[in-house]
C-alpha cells in the first residue's frame, strides 16, 4: 500500500511537469519533502480561488520554538513537570503556542529527562559493578597467596587444625578463670 502511494506521487509529479511551471514544481517538491520528513503537516481548507483541482492544499510549516519560548518552558518545567489544562492554556497564551503544543513539549521533555536519568543511573551502576569486580579479584588473589602467620606455610581457609581448636578451647577456659 505504501509503495503504491509512493509511485503514484511520482507519476503525479511526472504528469504535472507537462502542465505546471518550474516554480509550481518546486512548491510541490517542497510539500512532498515536508510530508516525508515527519514535519507538522496539517492541511488547510481551500478558499474560493484556491479550489483549482490541480493544486494541492498548502501545508503548515514545521515549527521550532524560539529561544525565549524554550527558556520559559524549561523554567516552568522545573517548577511543575506535569501542568494541568489550565496551566497549559495560560502558558500557551503567554508564549503564543497552542495548548497541545505545550502538552507535547512537556511530554517530550519528561521522556527526555527519564532517558537522561536512566543513562546516568546505568553509568553509575556500571562503575560500581566494575569496582566490585576489581575488589573481588583482589580478594581472590589474596586468598590464593595467603600464608599462616605462625609458621609461614599456606593458610587453610575455613578449616581449623586440631591444635588450633585445642588452643582456642584452652584460651576460652583460661578467660573464664
Amino acid at each position: 500500500m505504501f509503495q503504491q502511494n509512493m509511485f503514484d506521487s511520482h507519476n503525479f509529479l511526472l504528469d504535472l511537469s507537462h502542465k505546471t511551471s518550474e516554480n509550481e514544481m518546486d512548491l510541490i517538491r517542497d510539500d512532498e519533502f515536508e510530508s516525508k520528513s515527519g514535519a507538522d503537516t496539517t492541511e488547510l481548507a481551500p478558499s474560493g480561488d484556491d479550489q483549482d483541482p490541480n493544486k494541492r492544499p498548502k501545508k503548515k510549516q514545521y515549527h521550532r520554538h524560539t529561544q525565549h519560548q524554550i527558556q520559559e518552558l524549561e523554567a516552568f518545567f522545573k517548577e511543575c513537570p506535569h501542568p494541568d489544562d489550565k496551566q497549559r492554556k495560560e502558558l500557551g497564551k503567554r508564549l503564543g503556542l497552542e495548548p497541545l503544543q505545550i502538552k507535547f513539549w512537556f511530554q517530550n521533555k519528561r521522556t527526555q529527562m527519564k532517558a537522561h536519568q536512566e543513562r546516568h543511573e546505568n553509568t553509575q551502576l556500571r562503575n560500581e559493578n566494575e569496582k566490585l569486580r576489581a575488589e573481588n579479584i583482589r580478594y581472590k588473589e589474596a586468598l590464593t597467596t595467603a600464608t599462616c602467620p605462625n609458621c609461614g606455610g599456606p593458610a587453610t581457609i575455613g578449616e581449623m587444625s586440631f591444635d588450633e581448636q585445642h588452643l582456642r578451647i584452652e584460651n576460652a577456659r583460661l578467660r573464664e578463670e
